[in-house]
This record gives structure tokens, C-alpha cells and sequence, in this order.
């Protein structure tokens, strides 16, 4: 009896063993890849050691804060609902540096810092993340595409996902991402990649996507192309397909989105053209970022959906995306894109609302659709309780053919340095909008020669707007006011977020009880403030009663 219970302890204490979680240590100075890894005083040296290991449920690997590596990470193992597999930092100091250098891994056609292949539940945290070949050119691409010499594609961290399902939970926390000296040419690489990919046999595949991408508290910055994209090859749809449905351009419907994708609380800047773009997702929610200084080097809007449903951008700022000239931009091209917020094509339900964008180059927002695609639309959009400021060249681009698009409870205000800017412009790319509506905004325009551009798009209604200051060719408005809204102070703005105050309204405005109140229209205004009864013009709601 007592062999019996030696035995049975000694499988309760191998099992024990066999699931307990392990932390890794990983030191630059005093590590060696001949250690057991597992304490402070006996850690590996080397990226290409962790990449020997299997990692288990729960397990960590940890580098020491003010360490520098260079080489590509490809660690090996997922984590379980519970148990996320961490890399991360310990230590005081500087976040440890992992730096690829513009190195391809073997058997690979891209760089990458950090990259993980089918696998799950797994953070990434508290590193400095950068992958910069200084033998290309430093910071500064080439400025004409045509030239011998472009960029390798790079990024700093490589998610893919390949006939595998569904993979969950993949954290990206506490990050600084940075100096990527990609490829201009192609928005699939720069800070952060993400895709989904299939087997070239068809026979092979499997339906695929995400669930849980989180990018929270990152900074994001000097990178080329993008900051953050992601792409999937489950993308066939059109308005109204359902799955297997052949499509008009001879597709089969196959769209598939990831879901569960947030960014919180993240800064993008000096991304060489665009900061954040989402793809082929059902609700992401981009919340609480700060877009700046992106659009260095070509024509991006700093952030966008694309082929989402119910996308929501809420509380953002996105501010001073740069203009590129021909002598500019990186391609020899001047720019298209150049705005703050964009609303792209193959969207449904897009929800742009609570955001302060202000001093981009080239637009405050962009609705968008080709109507040449036989397959595109860009139907329901939402853009409410926004502030517009100083935005160059147009404030609202609705361009191609768009449907349903709701814009109301917008503050636009374009001062006295802002001249013949295009306070609404409707394009033509390939068609025009239809069916577009503007209620309760307030367009304040102090330069010369601002103005309204619908061109020869007709299907849109203006009700219950404020036009003010000096506009050519503003809308018919049955319930048009033209009087000064009297905004608390609109003196030129500081540079900082809370500037926007300047547009709350005073005690006797004209604007306050005197919009109308719409069938999805929301409960609370851009600070948060209950709207009862019928609503204030422009994005801020009046504790004043008439």
C-alpha cells in the first residue's frame, strides 16, 4: 500500500511539473544560451535560443529592461483562454530593444521583428520594437518610385493566421514601435502586419479569421508604410451577397471579418502615409488614439475601415497629416489622401463620432467609393458630434457612390488663414453620392472664398444648419440660420486637444433648442452631456434653455 501511494505522488508531482507555468529570462549582458533560463542569474542570451523553445499555457518570456537584440522572433507555442503565453520585460530601465535590422529570416521574403504563425492567446508587451536596415535609406525613402533602388518590405511585428480557424486573443500592450524603414509601394508593411492567408491548393483551405486583436496603450511612430494594417483573403462580398453567392465581378461571396478588434488609447505618428488602417472586420472599435504628423513621405488619410461592417472610430484626435507635393512625396505624386478620418469603400454602418480632427492637409473626413468596381458600396455611414478644425483644401469629401450617409451635430470651422476651402465636396469617382443628409451642423467660416462643391451630384438634403461667415453657394435648408452661433471664443486655437472648448456655445445662441431630433439620434453629445428634447446645433449640447 505505502509503494502504492509513492507511486501515485510521484505522478501528482510529474503532472504538476509537466503543467506548471515557466518564465524565461533573457539577458543580453550576463545571458548565455547554455543556461536553464529560468532565473534571474542563470538567463539565455539570445533571440535565436527562445525560438528553440516550445512555449506552453502560461509561460513567459521576459528581457531585461535597457537590453539590445537584434535578429527575427518567431516564438513557437500558443497560450489557452486562461493562460496567455507573455513576452515581455523585467527589470528597471529602458525598455529592451529588439531590432531586426532589416534581416529575412530563412525561408521567408520579408523582414520582421517579432512574428507569430497560427497561434493564440499570446501578449506582447512593455518592448521597444524597431527593424531599421541602415544600408537603405535612412528615414528618408527614395523620392521617385521609377528610381533602382525601393525599400525591402519590413515590419516591426507580423501576426499571420493560415487555414486555421479561428485564433483568439492576441495583445498588443504598452509598445514602442518605431524606426521601420519599409516599402512605400505597398501598404502591407510598416509597424504592425496582420493577415490571413490560404493554402494555394483550394482543397486545403480553411475558412479563417481572428478573434481578439488588441493594440492598447502603443506608441507607434517613424514607421513605413503603415503604423497598423491587416488584410484577409476571406474579402469577397458586395452590398447584399450572402455566403457562396457569385458575385458581379464572377467571385463567390467568402467574406469572413475577424471580430473583437480594439485600439485604445494608442498614439500613431510619422507613419509614412497611413497611420491605422482596419480591413475586413464586423465592429472594430478605434477609441481614445491620437493620429499626428502622419502622411510624411505620401498620400494616406491617417486612419480608415475598409470592407467593415458596424466599424466605430469614437474619441480620437487626428491632426496635421502632411500634404505631399510632386517634390515631396516618395513617388513623385502630390497627394490625394491627406485627411484625418476616412470612411472607405466596401462599409457598411461605419460610425465616426466624439472625434477632434484639425489641421490635416488635405480634408477632415472622407466618404468613399469607386463606382467603376462592380462590387463596391459604401452605405449607412454615420459622422455626428464631431469637431472639424482649420482642415485644408475640404472639410467633407464624398467621393463616388456612396449611399445613406447621415452627417449631423458637427461643429466646422474653418478660420481666417483657411481660403477657398470646400466646406462640403461632393466628387465624382466614377459616380456620385446618393442620398446624403446634413441636419444640425454648424458651418462657421471665416477665410475668403470657402464654399459648397456638389458638382453634378444632386440626391442630398441640407435641414437645420448654420451657415456662417462669408460661404458661397450654400445648400437650399428649409430651416437654414445664417447668424453668428456664438461660439465662447473663436480666436485661432493652441495646440492641444482641449482647444475644442472654444466651440461650446454661450447662454444666448441662437443655435440652442433649434435642431431637430433624428430617428438614430444619440443620447449624449461630443463631452458626454445628456441631450434632452430637441438638440443644440453643432457637436456640443447647452445646459441653457431658451
Amino acid at each position: 500500500m505505502k509503494m502504492i501511494k509513492n507511486i501515485l505522488s510521484i505522478i501528482v508531482l510529474s503532472s504538476a511539473f509537466l503543467s506548471a507555468q515557466t518564465t524565461y529570462f533573457v539577458d543580453d549582458v550576463i545571458g548565455d544560451d547554455v543556461n536553464n533560463g529560468i532565473q534571474k542569474n542563470t538567463p539565455f542570451k539570445s533571440i535565436t535560443r527562445i525560438n528553440q523553445l516550445i512555449l506552453k499555457p502560461g509561460d513567459s518570456v521576459l528581457f531585461r529592461r535597457g537590453g539590445k537584440w537584434v535578429g527575427n522572433l518567431s516564438p513557437k507555442g500558443s497560450g489557452s483562454k486562461n493562460k496567455h503565453i507573455v513576452l515581455g520585460a523585467y527589470g528597471n530601465g529602458a525598455a529592451p530593444v529588439l531590432n531586426a535590422n532589416g534581416i529575412i529570416s530563412e525561408g521567408e521574403n520579408t523582414s520582421y521583428t517579432i512574428k507569430l504563425f497560427n497561434q493564440e492567446y499570446i501578449e506582447i508587451r512593455d518592448l521597444q520594437i524597431r527593424n531599421f536596415n541602415s544600408h537603405e535609406s535612412p528615414r528618408k525613402l527614395v523620392l521617385k518610385y521609377n528610381d533602382a533602388y525601393v525599400n525591402t518590405p519590413k515590419m516591426g511585428i507580423y501576426i499571420q493566421g493560415e487555414d486555421c480557424g479561428t485564433l483568439n486573443d492576441i495583445y498588443l500592450t504598452n509598445l514602442e514601435i518605431c524606426f521601420v524603414n519599409g516599402d512605400m509601394s505597398t501598404k502591407n508593411n510598416g509597424g504592425v502586419f496582420v493577415e490571413i492567408t490560404w493554402n494555394k491548393e483550394v482543397s486545403k483551405r480553411v475558412k479563417s479569421n481572428f478573434n481578439g486583436l488588441y493594440t492598447e496603450g502603443c506608441y507607434i511612430h517613424d514607421v513605413d508604410r503603415t503604423g497598423w494594417s491587416n488584410r484577409s483573403v476571406w474579402d469577397r462580398r458586395s452590398l447584399h451577397s450572402t455566403w457562396g453567392e457569385t458575385l458581379a465581378n464572377g467571385e463567390k461571396h467568402n467574406w469572413y471579418p475577424s471580430e473583437n478588434i480594439f485600439f485604445r488609447n494608442n498614439k500613431f505618428e510619422k507613419a509614412g502615409a497611413n497611420a491605422l488602417i482596419v480591413r475586413v472586420a464586423k465592429a472594430p472599435l478605434i477609441e481614445y488614439n491620437l493620429f499626428t504628423h502622419n502622411g510624411i513621405k505620401g498620400s494616406g488619410n491617417a486612419s480608415f475601415p475598409f470592407n467593415c461592417d458596424g466599424a466605430r472610430f469614437q474619441y480620437n484626435e487626428a491632426c496635421y497629416t502632411y500634404y505631399n507635393t510632386a517634390d515631396d512625396s516618395w513617388d513623385g505624386k502630390k497627394d490625394v489622401d491627406a485627411g484625418g478620418f476616412d470612411s472607405d469603400w466596401n462599409c457598411k454602418n461605419t460610425v465616426i463620432q466624439y472625434n477632434y480632427s484639425h489641421h490635416n492637409g488635405h480634408g477632415g473626413v472622407l466618404i468613399c467609393c469607386n463606382g467603376a468596381n462592380k462590387t463596391s458600396f459604401n452605405d449607412g455611414t454615420l459622422i455626428r458630434y464631431n469637431v472639424f478644425e482649420n482642415n485644408s483644401h475640404h472639410i467633407i469629401r464624398n467621393s463616388g457612390t456612396t449611399t445613406n450617409t447621415q452627417i449631423y451635430n458637427n461643429t466646422f470651422f474653418a478660420g481666417k488663414e483657411q481660403d477657398s476651402v470646400q466646406l462640403v465636396y461632393h466628387k465624382n469617382w466614377n459616380g456620385y453620392p446618393k442620398n446624403t443628409f446634413y441636419a444640425n451642423n454648424i458651418f462657421y467660416s471665416l477665410g475668403e472664398g470657402n464654399h459648397f462643391e456638389f458638382t453634378k451630384s444632386k440626391d442630398f438634403t441640407f435641414i437645420a444648419n448654420t451657415y456662417f461667415g462669408d460661404i458661397k453657394y450654400s445648400p437650399s435648408d428649409s430651416k437654414k440660420q445664417i447668424g453668428n452661433p456664438l461660439f465662447k471664443n473663436a480666436m485661432p486655437s493652441r495646440l492641444h486637444w482641449k482647444s475644442y472648448l472654444r466651440f461650446l456655445l454661450k447662454k444666448h445662441s441662437p443655435e440652442i433648442n433649434t435642431g431637430i431630433w433624428l430617428e438614430n439620434h444619440v443620447k449624449e453629445d461630443f463631452l458626454g452631456s445628456p441631450i434632452h428634447g430637441k438638440p443644440d446645433r453643432g457637436a456640443f449640447e447647452s445646459d441653457f434653455a431658451n
